[in-house]
């Protein structure tokens, strides 16, 4: 990993990190960590739940799309490798997961990030069952996840692009949530 990724990872790990957690994204991981995000970050169970829904959302892009894999002794899986985030501030929790992915992937992914941040709350939900249509393996299809992120956060979602090389980029998710019960996005 390069310098300036090195830095900003380093920054969104330090001041106001409740959860953080960066390695393969494996079953046994995803169940721990879910169970702390579903039960502990608040006393509002509504906000917990919210909050966990996005963290599975977003920790399932990188187990399926992470350019890095961490393979299991068997040889029968491949866990994509990556890291999650969450800080909490006054107002909001503010969600981050990123990983290293293949540059053509990664631009399929921030376009889809434009898409979906230029659409109302209808056309989001219509968009989805679009998706919804398509095939599985045509590329760049699916991706019905930052949909429902979106749509659950009730928020944009922020996409970063760093290049680390000639064929990856570090890409990088975040959200907001508000810990105020808001009905139009913000």
């Amino acid at each position: 990993m390069d310098q300036e990724t090195t830095n900003l990872l380093t920054e969104l790990m330090a001041d106001f990190s409740t959860v953080s957690y960066s390695g393969a994204f494996d079953g046994a991981v995803l169940a721990a960590f879910a169970k702390r995000v579903e039960t502990t970050l608040s006393d509002n169970p509504k906000l917990n739940k919210k909050i966990f829904k996005i963290f599975v959302e977003l920790a399932q892009n990188i187990a399926l799309y992470s350019s890095d894999k961490v393979v299991t002794e068997d040889q029968t899986n491949f866990n994509g490798y990556g890291i999650f985030i969450i800080k909490e501030y006054f107002d909001k929790f503010r969600l981050f997961a990123g990983n290293m992915a293949f540059k053509e992937d990664a631009n399929i992914a921030s376009e889809k990030c434009e898409k979906i941040n230029s659409l109302s709350r209808e056309e989001l939900r219509q968009f989805k069952r679009d998706l919804r249509k398509q095939p599985s393996s045509q590329k760049g299809g699916g991706n019905i996840g930052l949909v429902q992120v979106v749509l659950t956060a009730n928020n944009y979602i922020d996409h970063l692009l760093i290049e680390v090389d000639p064929s990856h980029s570090f890409l990088i998710f975040s959200v907001d949530i508000s810990k105020l019960d808001d009905s139009e996005l913000n």
